[in-house]
């Protein structure tokens, strides 16, 4: 499986609730540049599975527009901020996809990039907003997966 950790971009202070905080420009707008460097990359996607919160759904929808394949994201609440990583796992290991895309939150995704990679949060890399990680492994489970690459954005050429 090749699995793909991507952070929703940066979003908004307040709302009326977590779950309905939006992207920010600027967090739109580091989406878009780490999008299309995984799209120059010619990168497949099979699946991508989303955070509930709108944060991520809108990470989702812009990452996938700059791709050059039609790829359809699904919600679900097993990727929001409060799950942890064993529920994620039991989930990847029941797919038959092989390229997958999982948009959601930290700590949610710092700690599934650990488990997976090294088979504990010991020494745990905090995944950045718009940060995008690809992990590889043949089978899914704790300490099974190599971390491929990592894509950041780049420096936004726009003003904020």
């Amino acid at each position: 499986m090749i699995l793909y950790l991507l952070r929703h971009g940066e979003a908004q202070a307040r709302a009326h609730s977590d779950s309905e905080r939006p992207l920010t420009v600027k967090g739109q707008q580091d989406v878009v540049s780490v999008a299309r460097e995984f799209a120059a990359r010619k990168l497949k996607l099979d699946c991508c599975w989303v955070s509930s919160y709108l944060r991520a759904c809108q990470t989702a929808d812009i990452f996938l527009n700059q791709l050059e394949q039609s790829v359809k994201s699904e919600s679900t609440d097993s990727l929001i901020p409060e799950v942890r990583a064993n529920i994620v796992i039991r989930k990847l290991a029941e797919t038959t996809s092989q390229h997958v895309l999982l948009v959601s939150h930290n700590p949610l995704l710092s700690e599934l990039n650990a488990v997976l990679t090294q088979g504990d949060i010991t020494d745990m890399h905090i995944l950045s907003t718009s940060e995008l990680v690809c992990i590889t492994m043949d089978f899914v489970g704790m300490g099974l997966g190599t971390t491929s690459f990592r894509l950041l954005p780049t420096t936004s050429p726009f003003p904020y």
